[in-house]
């Protein structure tokens, strides 16, 4: 990839965390970007596909950085404490603005299902690594997996509107949720 399709990548990887897709067009990308609108298009083709790309290239940098921290971790809990470790810093850094797949889900749902389908198979990717955590033969894996997921997920919307509490709180109302989760086999 060429070092300006990477620079606009960048930039419209920030305008669109920060202000959503639908607020932000080309020309902004653009003008951030200080390259003409003619390379925007000669790169990308579309604001669609520059979306498209911007989802691809986040997406395999989560699953970079979260699949290296699970795989040197042991054990079940650690590879957990893990996952939630890692998402707690990205909620701590400065460019958290909310979930961007979250953010492509609700504002194309219901007008550019390939750019939703994006977001939804990094979730489901999520889910899958959420669910690689526990050992094989783990009873009620799809619920237990579901259950974590739907906490991360309240989670990353809780720190993008009202911010989290500091390390502590978010590992006491984390371990008090899952506490609160019966499963038959736990019984």
């Amino acid at each position: 990839m060429t070092n300006k399709k990477e620079y606009i990548l960048d930039i419209a990887e920030e305008l669109f965390s920060a202000r959503g897709y639908t607020a932000v067009g080309v020309d902004m990308i653009r003008d951030k970007a200080e390259v003409s609108k003619t390379s925007m298009y000669k790169h990308f083709g579309s604001k669609n596909k520059l979306i498209e790309a911007v989802l691809i290239r986040r997406h395999h940098r989560f699953v970079r950085e979260l699949t290296a921290v699970v795989s040197s971790e042991r054990n079940q809990e650690s590879r957990m404490n893990a996952i939630l470790d890692w998402h707690f810093s990205w909620f701590q850094s400065v460019s958290f603005k909310g979930c961007m797949f979250m953010h492509a889900l609700a504002e194309f749902k219901d007008s550019d299902d390939s750019l939703a389908q994006h977001a939804t198979q990094h979730k489901e990717w999520l889910k899958s690594l959420i669910a690689s955590t526990f050992e094989p033969d783990t009873k009620e894996l799809k619920e237990k997996s579901e259950a974590i997921m739907t906490f991360l997920e309240g989670m990353i919307i809780r720190a993008e509107f009202s911010g989290l509490g500091g390390y502590e709180e978010v590992y006491r109302l984390g371990a008090r949720a899952l506490s609160l989760m019966t499963f038959p086999s736990d019984k």
